[in-house]
């Protein structure tokens, strides 16, 4: 019998930044609920601690964790320590937002917080769920540039009945479990997102393993099942569909197939489920957008181009220097190659990297940037940007053919200009 898959925990690694406890403890202030997080976690404090909200009193308080001498409590206020601060990023802070849209006092409460920080700390302690809910949008978002895009061909709506999300938990389970022998406990979580986005979780039991670990000071081995963790977007829109699952494209096209079959009651025709072709010939033009001029950009570059020739054997890969002052690297090839340019022979673009730059900040010089990325394979690093911007860059890549309007998730009401149904960014800095 084949090993289990490598979890997808492993597979997909979270944010590189992460705050030890003592940094997130100075983050955060001395209030009443931190002071109530560590008594439940059953830490005890002198009667006379001085609870003055300042960085001597978290300074004592990482000196008391560090030294308490119930090393049981201590595990457990450092993991909650650690865990709360999971969401302490700027995808982060955009997923609490959308978790607690459902709860306005959560809301209101998120805004009030004093950083990212005290939020993802504050939305762990008071309300688990929606963190738990954040941390799977957060996810999702984190590896957009992994997962796999398919467009259905059907706009079904996504069945919320318990008998639809048991038939599709099951076919999870029977594939797992005829492949890996795994599989034998799957559970499964539907959310909503903004602009009518469906997220859909699925944790699945891998086989068992033995784990060395600490329990307190003791050195035990035990018995565990790691979680290989699947996510998928749909927007029922554009009948899109995004994956992310480890193990391949024969795990993609199950989930595909599970979803389709069973959350929206329709059969995909193989040819859908099959990873997507992007056409990038219209770059070799450069990346002319009117609409990103409206939206602020001063000025668009397609930096570097990959080109491969009709017989698979030769790449080249051209890219624009910071000297050429915003030029497209189109451009510089045809002043290069004035008899023999390699844009106009039949070799195709398999890679591309375009920049939109936006004017310099009052007394600054350089211009901010912001980089698109995208291969002829579907790859793209729009995952790394806010989901209203990241609407916008979908939209530009709508308008110069490299996407077609079936090929986005984001639904185009919101390309136009509507605003987004998040909190602005400048209400949340306001604390409005």
């Amino acid at each position: 019998m084949q090993s289990g898959p490598q979890s997808n925990d492993d597979i997909l690694k979270g944010p590189s930044m992460k705050l030890t406890y003592a940094d997130a403890l100075l983050h955060l202030p001395a209030d009443a609920m931190l002071r109530s997080y560590l008594t439940q976690q059953g830490m005890v404090f002198a009667p006379d601690f001085d609870w003055t909200d300042d960085l001597a009193t978290l300074n004592r308080l990482i000196a008391a964790i560090q030294t308490y001498p119930d090393s049981a409590v201590r595990d457990k206020v450092v993991a909650g320590l650690n865990m709360g601060m999971q969401l302490a990023h700027p995808a982060g802070k955009q997923a609490m937002f959308q978790a607690a849209a459902v709860n306005s006092a959560a809301l209101v409460n998120l805004i009030a917080c004093q950083g990212d920080e005290h939020r993802s700390f504050w939305l762990y302690v008071h309300h688990p769920d929606l963190f738990e809910h954040a941390a799977a949008m957060e996810f999702m978002d984190s590896h957009t540039q992994q997962a796999q895009q398919y467009d259905l061909g059907n706009k079904a709506k996504v069945r919320r009945d318990a008998p639809a999300i048991a038939a599709f938990i099951d076919a999870i389970k029977a594939f797992y479990q005829r492949e890996f022998g795994c599989g034998d406990v799957c559970i499964a979580h539907l959310l909503d997102r903004p602009r009518g986005t469906q997220l859909v979780t699925v944790h699945v039991k891998d086989l068992p393993v033995t784990l060395l670990e600490f329990e307190g000071s003791a050195l035990q081995r035990r018995v565990g099942s790691p979680n290989i963790h699947i996510t998928l977007e749909y927007l029922d829109t554009t009948g899109v569909i995004r994956t992310l699952i480890g193990g391949g494209a024969k795990f993609h096209e199950m989930l595909v197939k599970a979803f389709a079959r069973h959350m929206l009651g329709v059969d995909v025709a193989a040819q859908r489920i099959k990873p997507p072709t992007l056409d990038l010939a219209t770059l070799k033009l450069g990346f002319q957008v009117p609409q990103a001029t409206a939206d602020g950009f001063v000025a668009l570059q397609v930096k570097s181009i990959t080109l491969m020739n009709k017989d698979n054997d030769l790449k080249a890969v051209f890219t624009a220097m910071a000297s050429s002052d915003h030029a497209c690297v189109t451009e510089l090839i045809a002043q290069e190659f004035k008899n023999d340019n390699p844009l106009a022979r039949q070799w195709l673009v398999t890679a591309a990297s375009i920049n939109l730059y936006y004017a310099p900040p009052p007394g600054k010089q350089r211009s901010p940037v912001v980089t698109v990325e995208v291969t002829r394979r579907g790859r793209l690093n729009l995952h790394k940007y806010d989901e209203k911007l990241r609407a916008q860059l979908e939209g530009y890549l709508v308008q110069v053919g490299v996407l077609q309007e079936k090929q986005t998730l984001s639904a185009q009401a919101d390309v136009t200009g509507e605003r987004s149904d998040l909190i602005d960014e400048r209400e949340i800095e306001q604390g409005r």
